[in-house]
């Protein structure tokens, strides 16, 4: 039974349904309550949108007081009696109509399922690009579900993305299958339209791939821009406020401790130097008092020293540097001379500098504590040593022993040098104004220092700042065309579907002219468009995947972007060809 023919039978079953109602004075309400059914569905009934179940004839016909085969027939029969073919047509003909509304039914059901299926999919996909604009990592969420997993099917997100294309695909095309099944889609011709069909799923494919490149240069830059800090790191070292001095100066505690709290600070390497001498030192004879004595907060600090430039003793490495115990490295020379080996203990007299006024570059000495240090390892300075202004040391201790020590004996702790680099690059400003905050000022070469405190901050932004600029400068003008190329996917839409179906209106006309609404017949061409949006959005997504790779989403956001624009732009052509006039459309069909 043809679509047209089920049509008009569904008219004609109705139309002597509302007859047989209205000759027994009852309402649609009423007549539903005594069969148990909504009176929604008696409306359906009669304005020939539906079709009842085969089990609710019998009582149908009993409540309209007419025979179970005039309402198969949807007529009045003159004769009470009626020959058994006919009888026998008639009944075959309302079981085949009823088979007909259940299947129907089972059908849309599924296809309801698959285009469900699918719009999850694709929400899901467009969630990624979102989730990336938002700032999140891209797939954060899908790594720690399968963090604890090892399959490696899951290893490249891209993959990941890839298979989800094409589960949206087989789902839509599994929906589009069920639908070309039904009748009622195939009334409106997709079949004889086959070339315009293909040449709109070609060209949604083409331009995902277009606005998929676009949003991947956007997503590539910014890129680029977040691992910035790691291709060209922003180093700072404190000098004197003319620049011209960053070691052998004197950086006061609370400097020190604010570089210690700092969230902006890390790799930070500090030194301070002291004198010091063998067991003890005896006042006025100063040549015992003959060895330059490091703190340090790690290997890192001395320069071109490495942890295997040193011979350590066993157990021990350079994270002895790192705390304050009572350890040591001293230089081979002293190592040799004094005929020591590794784990002996040696008592260190140390002498620290200060300076009686703070704009002096001369400086003092006077006694802080005595130590006994165990000998770590030892290690040739004068090879690992490249400082300019100071001598090489011949034994390094722990920064933060000697650093307690000041603490211990109330005096006021100078560090001799610091640096680091800066953690987070892109919060240069914040962090700027943190070190302003601390005390640190701006280098003024121009100004002649004369002492040697460590109150400047030299930063070495100039290059990662011009980088930065660069690409912050190419995304927010790339970004600045993005409204006015979703505008350009709409105008796109509108005018080939206004170009394509041209030729179509006497199908419109013709969908008019039996009954159908501007709604409903709007409702079944956008789903004919729709299909075909779909499955070249579906298609470009995945080929955008696997020709450039997926940053961070952007072909599932350029995927649901074009579906969007293209179909609001679709719809609004669609509007418009449906103003036809019915009998003019008909005319030149004919």
């Amino acid at each position: 039974m043809g679509e047209r023919e089920s049509f008009m039978d569904n008219i004609k079953f109705g139309k002597f349904i509302r007859e047989a109602r209205q000759d027994r004075g009852m309402t649609q309400k009423q007549l539903a309550e005594q069969i148990h059914v909504s009176d929604k569905a008696v409306s359906k009934w009669e304005n020939g949108a539906g079709f009842p179940d085969i089990k609710i004839l019998e009582p149908l016909a009993e409540c309209l007081s007419v025979s179970l085969l005039e309402l198969m027939q949807s007529e009045r029969m003159a004769e009470p009696k009626i020959d058994r073919q006919e009888a026998e047509q008639a009944v075959a003909q309302t079981i085949s109509q009823s088979r007909h509304e259940g299947e129907w039914r089972r059908r849309m059901w599924k296809v309801k399922v698959l285009l469900g299926a699918c719009a999850c999919g694709i929400l899901y996909l467009a969630g990624v690009g979102i989730r990336y604009l938002a700032g999140q990592k891209p797939g954060a969420a899908l790594e720690r579900v399968l963090e604890s997993r090892s399959s490696v099917w899951y290893e490249n997100p891209v993959f990941f993305y890839v298979w989800a294309g094409v589960l949206v695909i087989l789902c839509g095309a599994g929906a589009v299958y069920l639908l070309w099944k039904s009748e009622s889609i195939r009334e409106v011709k997709i079949g004889r339209h086959k070339g315009k069909s293909l040449f709109t799923i070609l060209l949604d494919m083409l331009v995902v791939l277009l606005l998929h490149t676009y949003l991947s240069n956007i997503a590539n830059n910014q890129q680029q821009l977040a691992i910035l800090p790691e291709a060209i790191p922003v180093n700072a070292y404190i000098t004197t406020a003319d620049g011209s001095r960053q070691s052998g100066i004197f950086i006061k505690d609370n400097l020190v401790q604010g570089l210690l709290d700092s969230a902006y600070v890390e790799e930070l390497k500090m030194d301070v130097r002291l004198k010091a001498g063998i067991d003890g030192v005896i006042p006025g004879k100063w040549h015992t008092l003959n060895l330059y004595l490091e703190g340090v907060n790690g290997i890192e600090a001395l320069g071109g020293m490495k942890e295997s430039d040193v011979v350590w003793n066993t157990g021990e490495d350079a994270s002895i540097l790192q705390g304050t115990v009572k350890k040591c490295i001293v230089s081979r020379k002293l190592f040799e001379k004094r005929g020591w080996k590794l784990g002996d203990r040696v008592a260190l007299c140390q002498w620290y500098y200060y300076r009686e006024d703070e704009r002096s570059s001369e400086l003092f000495m006077n006694p802080l504590q005595t130590v006994e240090y165990e000998i770590a390892g030892y290690v040739d300075m004068m090879g690992a040593w490249n400082d300019q202004f100071v001598a090489p040391p011949d034994v390094i201790v722990p920064f933060h022993a000697i650093r307690a020590s000041y603490k211990q004996e109330g005096i006021p702790f100078f560090a001799s040098s610091a640096s680091f680099q800066v953690t987070d690059a892109l919060s240069l400003n914040a962090f700027k104004q943190e070190m302003k905050d601390l005390g640190f000022r701006s280098v003024t070469p121009t100004v002649p220092d004369t002492s040697i405190s460590g109150v400047a901050l030299n930063v070495n932004d100039a290059v990662f700042i011009s980088t930065a600029e660069h690409l912050r400068q190419v995304i927010d003008t790339v970004r600045a065309f993005f409204p006015f190329l979703l505008i350009l996917i709409v105008g796109v839409g509108y005018l080939i579907t206004l170009l394509l179906l041209q030729s179509r209106k006497n199908e419109m006309a013709l969908l008019r002219s039996i009954g159908l609404n501007r709604h409903k017949c709007f409702r079944i061409f956008f789903l004919d468009q729709l299909t075909m949006v779909a499955a070249g959005v579906a298609a470009g997504s995945v080929l955008s995947v696997l020709i450039q790779g997926n940053y961070g989403g952007s072909s599932a956001l350029a995927g649901g972007l074009v579906g969007i624009c293209y179909m609001a732009g679709n719809s609004l052509a669609l509007w418009r060809l449906l103003d036809v006039s019915v009998m003019e459309a008909l005319f030149v069909a004919e």
